[in-house]
């Protein structure tokens, strides 16, 4: 089995689960105990201002939105690039971190990029292999430019173009393609 640690997971057309219509996700956890995930594209109307005194039991100001990182209950968990404050690596100067501690000090200093999430995507084992075999995702090395999307396009329909493209290429035997077409 080749680890998706450090992927992004995109949602093809076929995939009929609501909970993952259009999404893109980072895999976070891939091992034969099972995988796990946050959806990048779901952000809600819910702030970090809204839930800091649930949360951090402290009031903070900061109008970051949380995303809704899947349909598994579970902790607050925040991408970020700041290795000194991280849980764990995820790709090179990506780091994850649910530690509470850890968290209000991200909040504190109101570290950008970032990106908050409640919730996460879990498969047991084999489970996203499956998926993936019943062709419901397409994946992709993650880059931080697509972890923290801020273009303006839908990051679903940019990477979907990205994937289309990448499979016309091998279709085609086509070994350089220019990131500008203009280029040709």
């Amino acid at each position: 089995m080749t680890s998706l640690k450090g992927h992004l997971l995109v949602a093809t057309t076929e995939l009929l689960d609501p909970n993952f219509f259009r999404t893109v996700l980072l895999i976070f956890e891939h091992s034969e105990e099972g995988s796990a995930g946050i959806v990048l594209n779901r952000p809600t109307t819910a702030t970090v201002a809204q839930i800091s005194s649930q949360v951090f039991q402290e009031e903070f100001a900061w109008e970051k939105p949380i995303h809704l990182g899947g349909p598994v209950p579970g902790t607050l968990v925040v991408l970020h690039a700041q290795e000194s404050l991280s849980d764990q690596e995820v790709v090179a100067g990506l780091y994850t971190t649910a530690d509470p501690d850890k968290l209000r000090i991200l909040v504190r200093q109101e570290v950008e990029p970032s990106l908050f999430a409640a919730n996460y995507a879990g498969w047991g084992s084999g489970q996203l292999e499956s998926e993936i075999e019943e062709n419901s995702w397409r994946s992709l090395p993650a880059s931080v430019d697509y972890v923290f999307w801020s273009g303006e396009q839908d990051l679903w329909e940019v990477l979907m173009k990205e994937i289309h493209a990448s499979d016309l290429s091998k279709i085609l035997r086509i070994r350089d393609v220019p990131d500008d077409p203009n280029m040709n």
